[in-house]
């Protein structure tokens, strides 16, 4: 491998033959090493993230981070991202590697002064991202485990909207950020309110899963060459539209405010599946 950046006396980053570059984590590996140096793999060297050698983010990433995180946050960090792959159904890659493990190593100083933060959004994490929640708790654990800090479920929450905020970076969202989904869930569930005239329940079951369905609207935002709607959607939304009045005019007036916040061309299909949820809350 080729040294393209002595980090520190234990980091460098590294271009294989296949033009992918990677972080090597090793005892004293970078010490008298200089760019343009060829390195071969020890045993004891830990390999992480090879990714495309134009990706300048990651790469900043990584140079920000400061020399005094340990390699076994890393590690962590990749091992979150593994559990995350296997067990969320959306797209999470290596590039979560240097925001995670700063995030961890700095909780845990934060919680060794006696600063515990209260995560405000831990009650709408568990409900609207209950796969990343699950791995977060996960990660809490084993982040437990490796600082001998005892954390809150807050500190879950917030290793939570790390994933959920890389997953819809990583996505087809126009929509990036935690903060901003939950802005247009309240103006959803706001619409809802003022439309029925009664106030809806946001830990409703019915109310959960309306939210879920926008959030996967939300992830592929940016996509236009969506499958078509087929004839049968749109005969039966038609038909819905006839009996359900209340829902309709919830329907009309969620996706006129969606329009303004991402340019979609809402199909009858995404409007058959929202009148639906709505369908449910309403009735």
């Amino acid at each position: 491998m080729l040294v393209k950046q002595v980090f520190n006396n234990n980091v460098l980053l590294v271009e294989d033959k296949n033009d992918q570059e990677a972080i090597i984590w090793g005892r004293g590996i970078g010490f008298r090493a200089h760019s343009g140096q060829n390195y071969s793999v020890k045993k004891t060297d830990k390999i992480f993230s090879q990714i495309s050698k134009n990706d300048d983010q990651w790469l900043q990433a990584f140079k920000k981070l400061p020399a005094e995180i340990p390699g076994e946050y890393f590690e962590l960090a990749e091992r979150i991202i593994q559990l995350a792959h296997h067990n969320v159904d959306a797209s999470l890659d290596n590039r979560l590697l240097a925001p995670l493990t700063d995030h961890m190593y700095f909780a845990v100083k934060r919680f060794k002064m006696g600063l515990k933060l209260t995560n405000p959004m831990l009650f709408d994490i568990k409900r609207f991202f209950p796969q990343e929640y699950s791995v977060a708790k996960q990660a809490r654990t084993w982040l437990e485990e490796l600082s001998q800090v005892p954390m809150t479920d807050d500190e879950s929450g917030f290793i939570a909207i790390h994933l959920v905020e890389h997953e819809m970076k990583s996505s087809n969202s126009l929509i990036t950020s935690f903060p901003k989904f939950m802005e247009i869930s309240k103006a959803i569930n706001q619409i809802i309110q003022q439309v029925l005239g009664t106030a809806i329940s946001e830990d409703s079951l019915a109310m959960t899963r309306l939210m879920t369905h926008v959030r996967f609207l939300l992830l592929r935002s940016k996509t236009q060459e969506l499958d078509k709607s087929t004839a049968e959607d749109t005969k039966l939304l038609h038909s819905l539209m006839k009996h359900h009045y209340a829902a309709v005019r919830c329907m009309d007036e969620i996706i006129k405010y969606l329009e303004t916040q991402i340019p979609y061309r809402f199909r009858d299909a995404d409007c058959l599946y929202l009148l639906i949820h709505l369908i449910h809350i309403t009735e």
